[in-house]
């Protein structure tokens, strides 16, 4: 793993809609090419099953090693598998929060596989499913749900003192019809503030397709490109993210609305990282590489240091978190007494923190 950059390339390549299958055949046909690192970068970004997928659809499999094509295979099927499931979970609680007159919306993952928007629903791995609720029904679609076999999970003691962009995370027993964990969502991000995106924009516009109520393109591309930056700390790190930008490219072959808001900085350094890679964000936003692409270019290609410059912006994003707990433990007796009693865990998590520095 010494250079980042031509894995990153390669996974790229593989994805995208626009590279020249013949010199890819090319390239991956070669004995020295690396599967090892495209598979150990993949799986970190979850799209393992969308490189089998669009191999296939490339017409690219019989390339592969045979070890290699039977893992994929397997994990590729299971993916599917698993997908089938929970798009039947979804659309049994879009019928719950209909009769119940919830208003809501499904997004992220959940709404991409709902959209129908894949070649093969392989294609997307996904967590949770996540829905956002008008802030007037969160408790009775809470309720809603607990009351149909959901269960919170265990809470740690933040959820008692900070808000979170979603409720406590509810579970289910595995069945044929239910597999994913979902979070009921009362906001998109916790501090970041946009006008164009936020809840009340996002319950205007929805659609509904196959009864199941899911973003507009427009909202559907800015969430998934602000939920990376944002919420994944993209914008902190300067990094890209496999899945995100495979999801982008995916909705961007569909979306025909207005463009304007490309200009935006937070999504226009999105588009200048990911451009590095994919000629398919180039075409349809024009943007051109900076220093600081080329600097995310140098580090990709020295991992050491990448690595080190990584855990240093990883100390930014926690030294303020941790001033302010500080703070919040001297001026508040129930926090104060709340860390006391769950001191432990609480030891725990910061040694794990710090070993990561």
């Amino acid at each position: 793993m010494n250079n980042l950059a031509i894995t990153y390339q390669h996974i790229a390549d593989i994805l995208s809609f626009e590279t020249n299958d013949f010199q890819l055949e090319k390239t991956i046909s070669n004995t020295a090419f690396n599967w090892e690192e495209i598979v150990r970068e993949g799986s970190k970004h979850y799209v393992i099953p969308a490189i089998y997928c669009r191999l296939k659809a490339k017409k690219l499999l019989h390339k592969l090693p045979e070890d290699l094509l039977s893992y994929l295979e397997l994990i590729t099927s299971e993916n599917r598998q698993r997908n089938s499931i929970i798009l039947i979970q979804i659309r049994s609680i879009s019928q719950l929060f209909n009769l119940n007159h919830i208003d809501h919306v499904f997004l992220k993952g959940s709404a991409l596989l709902a959209s129908g928007c894949f070649e093969d629903n392989a294609e997307r791995m996904l967590g949770d499913i996540d829905i956002l609720v008008s802030p007037e029904q969160l408790k009775e679609a809470y309720q809603l749900l607990c009351d149909n076999g959901y269960y919170p999970s265990d809470q740690t003691l933040g959820h008692n003192f900070f808000e979170h962009k979603h409720l406590p995370r509810l579970k289910t027993e595995l069945t044929n019809n239910r597999i994913a964990a979902i979070e009921v969502h009362r906001k998109l991000f916790v501090t970041h503030i946009n006008d164009t995106i936020n809840s009340k924009t996002i319950f205007k516009e929805k659609r509904k397709i196959n009864n199941v109520n899911i973003p507009s393109q427009k909202h559907l591309l800015m969430h998934n490109i602000l939920n990376f930056q944002i919420n994944d700390y993209g914008a902190l790190y300067n990094s890209i993210s496999f899945r995100s930008t495979y999801d982008t490219i995916v909705i961007q072959k569909d979306y025909t609305g207005n463009k304007e808001w490309y200009k935006n900085k937070i999504y226009n350094n999105y588009f200048k990282y990911t451009s590095l890679f994919y000629q398919d964000i180039i075409l349809k936003t024009n943007v051109k590489p900076t220093l600081f692409t080329y600097f995310y270019l140098f580090k990709l290609k020295h991992v050491i240091f990448y690595k080190t410059w990584n855990k240093l912006l990883g100390v930014t994003r926690f030294i303020p978190i941790f001033f302010n707990r500080i703070w919040i433990f001297i001026s508040n007796k129930t926090y104060r007494k709340a860390i006391i009693k769950d001191r432990n865990r609480i030891f725990n998590h910061f040694k794990s923190i710090l070993n990561n520095f």
